[in-house]
């Protein structure tokens, strides 16, 4: 009996777990999109205050990737690390980040280096070029590619782009955090992530770094009155 009723149950399983990855899986793939779009709009804010808003939605939505990867795969872990992300990124740096701007009386980035539309090209260039180089090296399972390997290595180029070609310290801030993002979403795709405790202790380096920022670009508008980067470049020498 038992070599007849093995296959029945194992294909029972399978069909089951199919049957509970098929939307999940779907799910996944409208995260990883708004997740690529959050942060072309981060690019395309002309306020800072909404380019720390998409960051923040940029956050959450990570947070719920990690939450969907954690129900698929049975991974309490990833449970925990999507409630700390939601909370420390999308809750307490958002709220820093907005509390900066109001503080600096600065509404908006006066002079980027590259205007908003030329900026949004060339991200549209680096998410070709993302899609172009990401090789296949995704974990296997039931969730093998999602969400995609390319979008996080997105995610990265965008965030480096937005150091180069911002002005201002606060949405240099803005573009580092996006690219930490796109590590994390780059664990998550290769390897459903990382342990609690790193995760743990890198949300924290990253509260504490965000934090002490905060307070450098205080003091930095106190006494010079600007925060831009390229009035603090005349500064050397």
């Amino acid at each position: 009996m038992v070599p007849v009723l093995a296959p029945t149950v194992a294909g029972e399983l399978v069909k089951t777990t199919s049957l509970i990855a098929a939307p999940s899986t779907q799910l996944l793939q409208i995260l990883g999109v708004l997740l690529l779009l959050s942060t072309f709009a981060i690019t395309a804010a002309r306020l800072l205050s909404h380019a720390i808003w998409a960051y923040m939605l940029q956050s959450l939505l990570l947070g719920l990737i990690a939450g969907v990867v954690g129900y698929i795969t049975g991974s309490v872990d990833l449970y925990a690390v999507a409630v700390l992300t939601i909370v420390v990124k999308c809750g307490a740096i958002g709220w820093i980040l907005q509390r900066i701007t109001r503080r600096l009386h600065i509404q908006r980035e006066v002079r980027p280096y590259i205007n908003v539309p030329s900026s949004l090209l060339i991200c549209v260039l680096l998410t070709v070029l993302a899609f172009f180089v990401s090789p296949a090296v995704v974990a296997r399972g039931v969730v093998p590619d999602k969400p995609p390997l390319a979008i996080s290595i997105a995610l990265v180029l965008m965030g480096l782009f937005l150091l180069a070609s911002r002005r201002h310290v606060v949405m240099q801030v803005v573009g580092l955090l996006t690219i930490e993002n796109g590590l994390f979403a780059g664990a998550i795709a290769i390897a459903y992530g990382m342990p609690l405790i790193v995760e743990f202790g890198i949300l924290f380096d990253i509260l504490i770094a965000v934090i002490v920022m905060g307070l450098l670009v205080t003091l930095i508008q106190r006494v010079l009155v600007s925060a831009d980067t390229a009035d603090l470049r005349r500064l050397r020498g």
